[in-house]
């Protein structure tokens, strides 16, 4: 016989288990609802109506989904990858962004020469390109230099 028997106390563990995932996902849709614009309203202190005062997953869930990838939407990886999709396969062997902080994007490039050229011409045509591709990122500079 195998040891498929359910006792009382991990019945009561998994219950805990689901409350504490639930109490997570709420305060999760809480912070990540602070930012949007249609946020869940609270129910008032002291509600005694017919309408029960929970939160339904599927209720929560598409706001939490579209919170996570907001978030990731501003990940720095975002920019990377654009930088070197704007570069193209062959340029981009010989320039690689390494860092986006604070609207600043740095960029190694092996060549000086090709860094003088980036520099000078093509700066601000991959600033338009990358404003285009990434709208939710602010970009103020491209920093080359070389590595």
């Amino acid at each position: 016989m195998g040891n498929c028997h359910y006792s009382k106390e991990s019945a009561f563990e998994a219950e805990i288990a689901v409350i504490f995932l639930v109490a997570v996902l709420v305060t999760i849709d809480y912070n990540c609802n602070l930012s949007m614009s249609h946020r869940i309203k609270r129910i008032p202190f002291g509600y005694d109506g017919p309408l029960p005062t929970g939160r339904t997953l599927q209720r929560l869930l598409p706001k939490i989904m579209a919170g996570i990838e907001e978030t990731q939407e501003q990940q720095p990886n975002v920019v990377l990858e654009a930088f070197q999709q704007i570069l193209g396969n062959e340029l981009s062997k010989i320039a690689t962004a390494k860092s986006f902080v604070d609207g600043v994007l740095f960029v190694v490039v092996k060549n000086s020469t090709f860094l003088s050229v980036l520099h000078m011409q093509e700066k601000g045509r991959i600033l338009a390109q990358l404003r285009e591709k990434c709208p939710r990122h602010r970009f103020n500079n491209i920093v080359f230099r070389v590595g």
